[in-house]
């Protein structure tokens, strides 16, 4: 019997709400028939599953269903995070605005005539239209015995509308209990549309976490032109067969990888090695999916197709990396993963205690203080302490020209031990500029042969030929040469006849043959990493220009900031190892590496991160993509592709690299800032809830109004927003 296939899928789950959600979807599908292996991240909301040929994804979505949670098939997947997204904000449309206005009435508002009716009709739509899920989320949990956040959540704020409820439904039989009537519908309704503001903004950044992934399919080609008996035809891509003829246009993608048989080109592969220099191709020579034709025309061999190709596997590497991230564990969820379960336990008991000892009104004092210590131990502070920290502490990076995508990213910089930098557009500025000139004719003829020069490279759009008419019209007074006909001869340069002369521009590959002088400036200017443009007439050489790619103003300060931080840097590029070699000297970084394929810069960087530790990747190309979704800190520059400012953690706006250390700083300041919010919050809890429990009542009467403990909660919730706020006047 064969064996049966095995197929890894990753599919988005929704309805987890702490670790222990993510435990029970994975231990459900470990158990299901034609499951290999599941793995759930709770940090990505994703399951990694390993099933055989005969397994029914139906079948799965129905067991996870049945265990309370969703399982989103690929075909449901943009659908699906979509409507969490506009669920989430329709929900927070209600919640905000009316739970303002029951805050400004309960709190700024004398009494007034039903008051408490008007703030009760007003609070309803809050609980139990926007803030529902965490009712209902709690309740799931409980029949599992399992507690989370809802749980507080539910409780606190359910406790606080149901002691609203009975001081507004029967104010009589509360004041004849000797307590004075009292609500607070204020702190339920601004609750729930604080936690739904942060739920909010966190499935905001997820929704864009596939984006990358989105720019990347964008790059494939739709179609392909076929040749089928000497006739082209256009097909679909899914058509496209192993050792199929196509032609490639000028202007088209490549729509698979394969090998030149016909014809030749320039090629932009920026979008693999992230170089911006086009690349010339002819017969033989191997051509990527994704790449374009900038001029020629190719017929081409196929030879991989679909997920296969270079741009399949980079979507693959993409897609793995980002799934692939160690769950962050957040430290609030820790904290109430112990926190939660043992406060519901000091309500249940200090509602036995009170009712057990038989004073006259012992039922009276045991729902208040049970209530005292629901409401003072609603998680308004604990669930107010990252969030506050992080919009403080995001919009003052925001201000400085740092984007930060998540809270997880935050606490990365303080573990990163190796910092690696892609060259072009990161540490270099991406564009070529002209660094050596030599001339080789009399100086009475510059004014005629130079403009010459500068009149046929005016007409091609090629990165080189724009870097030398910009050095050409700095350095001389020209005239405007008017040339007819300026001919692009494929793997070669350009050429021109003017007055029965030929002129060509050409590049490395036609220097050949030539005197000892020649060759030697030829072969340093190889070594140096310099790119070569030649000037001829005839065969005749008349000028040697090297271009290279200098470093950006600030990278030299901005590396030995980083150095003094006591990281290990390096730089990574898929242009040639002179060329790199050159850029990491003048950068002052001592290791680097040449000539690498986005694969390439995922395998070293994944040797790094076993060598040094956790390890940032700084990159802007689609190239980078890979490498800026596997790496612990991934930094991308504004001025690079979509695709790599979304597989990254941090955005640097103006690419400018100076960033990174301020933005290191910075996150020790939000990540210690969070941590104090979450320790006061705690303390704060730790004290309170024994007094609203009634234990100073044997030593001095005291018992805790309940009134008193929605001020307490308030007052814990003030000093956390105050201490994130600080963030903004520090240094």
């Amino acid at each position: 019997m064969a064996d049966k296939i095995s197929l890894k899928k990753q599919l988005p789950v929704e309805g987890m709400t702490c670790a222990a959600c993510a435990s029970t979807v994975e231990k459900t599908l470990q158990k299901a028939p034609h499951v290999v292996s599941a793995s759930v991240n709770y940090a990505t909301h994703k399951v990694t599953l390993e099933v055989d040929d005969q397994a029914n994804l139906k079948e799965l979505k129905k067991l996870v269903k049945n265990a309370g949670y969703s399982l989103i098939l690929e075909d449901e997947v943009a659908k699906s995070a979509d409507e969490k997204l506009k669920d989430i904000r329709r929900k927070l449309v209600v919640a905000l605005p009316l739970s303002l206005i029951v805050m400004v009435l309960s709190m700024f508002v004398g009494d007034f005539a039903y008051k408490n009716f008007i703030l009760l009709a007003l609070t309803l739509p809050v609980l139990f239209y926007s803030g529902l899920h965490f009712f209902l989320g709690a309740f799931k949990l409980a029949s599992k015995l399992q507690t989370n956040m809802d749980t507080l959540i539910a409780s606190g704020t359910g406790a606080a509308f149901t002691y609203s409820l009975i001081n507004t439904l029967a104010p009589g039989w509360i004041e004849s209990l000797g307590l004075q009537v009292h609500v607070y519908y204020e702190s339920a309704a601004v609750i729930i549309a604080f936690i739904l503001l942060g739920k909010f903004l966190e499935e905001r950044a997820k929704s864009k976490s596939s984006a990358a992934i989105e720019q990347l399919y964008k790059l494939q080609a739709k179609s392909a032109i076929r040749l089928e008996n000497g006739k082209e035809r256009e097909v679909p891509l899914d058509e496209v067969e192993i050792g199929d003829l196509l032609i490639i246009k000028a202007g088209d993608r490549v729509p698979v990888d394969g090998s030149i048989e016909k014809g030749s080109g320039v090629l932009d592969e920026s979008m693999l090695t992230g170089e911006s220099v086009p690349v010339e191709k002819q017969k033989d020579d191997l051509v990527k999916a994704g790449t374009l034709l900038i001029n020629g025309t190719l017929t081409i061999k196929a030879e991989n197709l679909g997920s296969d190709t270079a741009l399949g596997q980079i979507i693959q590497m993409v897609s793995d990396a980002m799934g692939s991230k160690a769950p962050a564990q957040k430290l609030a969820d820790k904290i109430s993963s112990i926190f939660v379960p043992v406060v519901l336990v000091l309500a249940v008991a200090t509602f036995i205690i009170w009712y057990s000892l038989g004073s006259e009104n012992a039922f009276a004092m045991a729902f208040v203080n049970t209530f005292s210590v629901l409401i003072i131990a609603c998680p308004c502070a604990l669930g107010l302490a990252t969030p506050t920290a992080i919009m403080v502490g995001v919009g003052k990076a925001a201000s400085k020209g740092i984007l930060i995508k998540n809270a997880e990213t935050l606490e990365k910089p303080k573990s990163i031990k190796a910092l690696l930098f892609d060259k072009t557009g990161t540490i270099s500025k991406g564009k070529l500029e002209v660094v050596f000139e030599k001339l080789f004719f009399e100086d009475g003829d510059r004014l005629h042969l130079l403009s010459i020069l500068n009149g046929m490279e005016s007409q091609s759009h090629h990165p080189m030929a724009d870097a030398v008419t910009q050095y050409l019209n700095g350095k001389y007074s020209l005239l405007l040469f008017m040339i007819n006909k300026v001919d692009t001869v494929s793997g070669v340069g350009l050429k021109a006849q003017i007055d029965n002369e030929e002129y060509r521009i050409t590049g490395l590959s036609e220097l050949k043959n030539l005197d000892e002088e020649k060759s030697k400036l030829v072969k340093e200017l190889k070594t140096e990493g310099r790119s070569v443009v030649a000037f001829w007439r005839n065969e005749e050489l008349l000028a040697l220009y090297g271009l290279h790619d200098n470093i950006k103003p600030e990278t030299k300060s901005a590396v030995e900031a980083l150095k003094k931080q006591g990281l290990h840097l390096e730089v990574l590029s898929g242009d040639h190892e002179a060329a790199v070699a050159a850029v990491a000297h003048d950068s002052g970084i001592s290791e680097f590496r040449g000539g690498l394929l986005p694969e390439d810069k995922l395998k070293y960087l994944k040797e790094v991160q076993q060598k040094y530790g956790p390890t940032a990747f700084v990159g802007d190309g689609i190239n980078d993509a890979p490498a800026l979704a596997q790496a612990d800190l991934g930094i991308a520059m504004s001025t690079g592709t979509d695709v790599a400012i979304e597989s990254a953690d941090v955005t640097l706006m103006s690419g400018d690299i100076s960033k990174i250390s301020e933005f290191f700083r910075l996150s020790n300041l939000i990540s210690s800032t969070m941590k104090q919010n979450l320790f006061w919050a705690f303390v704060y809890n730790v004290i309170a809830i024994p007094i609203a429990a009634g234990v100073l009542y044997p030593v001095n009467g005291f018992l805790l109004n309940p009134m008193i403990a929605g001020a307490a909660m308030a007052f814990s919730s003030l000093s956390v927003v105050l201490n994130s706020l600080r963030l903004k006047v520090r240094k």
